[in-house]
């Protein structure tokens, strides 16, 4: 009801804001292919900007874990000046105004740490490639909707053309019932029939233009395309895909679940959850680090300078040291954190597990819906057309037996009625059958 009350209650204020939007000398010309269409999408999606935005902060943390090995060096410099008194030897206070100034290196290497590093970097890996693989996912359901809402749009684009050429019938049929009510062949009744049959043909039209305005429109916000751009969908449906086109569904199961993005990003995450599990473990074991130091210092006795026995440059040369060390750092007890953090990245563990398993069988259902969907939108393609056939035959028929006075106008409108409901079958299994093919090619690429 609210999808019934959206495409016919709010049409009118659709069609008059796209036709509004669209400028005058725009032609069908420049019409927008599918793909025109999915690239555009692509180029200018929020969720893929967001992904392309994680894929690049995947690959920093990636060079960040590897850059980890590298040792931590740090310098350092300072100087204090001191005013004032301070005890000397003899118990008494004595002007002491002194500056002093130090200067070091110091230099830290991770020797050991339980494989942390390692794992961390394997995990920035995987990590990265997961967000790649989301990337890729979020591009194919975006094409996926662009297919979708462009069909839709054909097929709203299609059925104007039917009620136009519908609507062109009807009213040369009314022309002809007032050429003979004129010359008196047919009563006054027949020629309002007809009229009446053209004004429910004009309504068709006027539903079926509002319909196709708004899927313009829904077109148009998915791709997030501007209104001063004109948007009129093309598409070349001569060469439809035929059914011994489209391989087996084992064939096409196996091949999604290789490739199809959903299952390699569950696959990656379950990785990075078994290595991050790793990461918890080794928190168990001890770490070393290796470090070394330079340091030196200068003194200068501002209150007495008799005091100062060597200047500047000599303290230099004295003064320095160095220094290296090896430390080692054994875990005893860290109030259960590390054991609680291996049984959270276990249970992480599990969960993915069941995630992965989730997304092999959500796809495995998505491509038997897409696979049986096509087997039967193709049995319905052939039969609208037989359909078709048949219904124009029919319409012809009553046709020539209205012009010769052996039918009426309600045979003829009913017959005319079943063409129009047989062409708008066929276009709608037609546009179904295209985008349940198309859906099962995603699945294979």
């Amino acid at each position: 009801m609210n999808d019934y009350i959206r495409r016919h209650a709010l049409a009118p204020l659709a069609a008059a804001v796209i036709t509004a939007a669209v400028p005058a000398n725009a032609q069908d010309t420049e019409g927008w292919t599918l793909d025109k269409c999915v690239d555009y999408a692509l180029e200018h999606n929020t969720d893929i900007a967001t992904g392309q935005i994680d894929v690049e902060s995947g690959k920093i943390s990636l060079n960040t874990a590897r850059m980890s090995r590298l040792p931590d060096l740090s310098a350092s410099l300072g100087s204090n000046v001191y005013f004032g008194r301070s005890p000397s030897r003899d118990a008494s206070y004595i002007d002491n105004s002194q500056i002093s100034g130090s200067l070091g290196v110091s230099l830290s290497v991770p020797v050991y740490q339980g494989m942390r590093i390692k794992h961390e970097i394997e995990k920035a890996k995987i990590d990265f490639e997961a967000a790649t693989q989301n990337l890729a996912l979020a591009r194919k359901n975006i094409s996926l909707n662009i297919a979708s809402l462009f069909l839709q749009a054909m097929y709203d684009k299609e059925m104007v053309s039917i009620a136009k050429s519908q609507l062109e019938l009807s009213t040369s049929q009314l022309e002809q019932s007032e050429g003979q009510y004129e010359s008196g062949r047919v009563p006054l009744n027949e020629v309002v029939r007809n009229e009446s049959l053209v004004a429910a043909d004009e309504a068709t039209l006027t539903q079926n233009e509002n319909s196709y305005a708004l899927s313009l429109l829904d077109l148009r916000q998915a791709m997030n395309l501007p209104d001063s751009v004109f948007l009129s969908p093309v598409m070349d449906i001569r060469d439809i895909p035929r059914i011994e086109e489209i391989p087996a569904l084992s064939q096409i199961y196996d091949q999604s679940v290789r490739l199809h993005p959903s299952i390699k990003y569950a696959e990656a995450s379950l990785q990075s959850s078994m290595i991050a599990l790793k990461t918890a473990k080794s928190a168990y074991q001890p770490s070393v680090h290796f470090s070394a130091g330079y340091g030196n210092s200068v003194y200068s006795n501002l209150t007495d300078p008799t005091m100062n026995t060597s200047g500047f440059w000599e303290q230099l040369r004295n003064n320095g040291n160095e220094y290296i060390g090896l430390s080692i750092s054994i875990p005893i007890f860290s109030g259960n954190s590390v054991r609680n953090n291996v049984k959270l990245s276990r249970l992480n563990v599990s969960r993915q597990e069941l995630l992965l398993s989730e997304a092999q069988k959500s796809l495995k259902k998505e491509i038997e819906q897409a696979y049986y969907g096509a087997m039967a939108a193709y049995s319905t393609l052939n039969s609208a057309q037989k359909a078709l056939e048949a219904a124009q035959l029919s319409f012809e028929n009553e046709k020539a037996s209205m012009e010769s006075g052996r039918s009426d106008i309600y045979d003829y409108a009913n017959a005319k009625a079943e063409v129009e409901q047989a062409q708008a079958t066929l276009a709608r299994s037609k546009y179904d059958y295209i985008l349940r093919v198309k859906i099962l090619r995603f699945y294979m690429i």
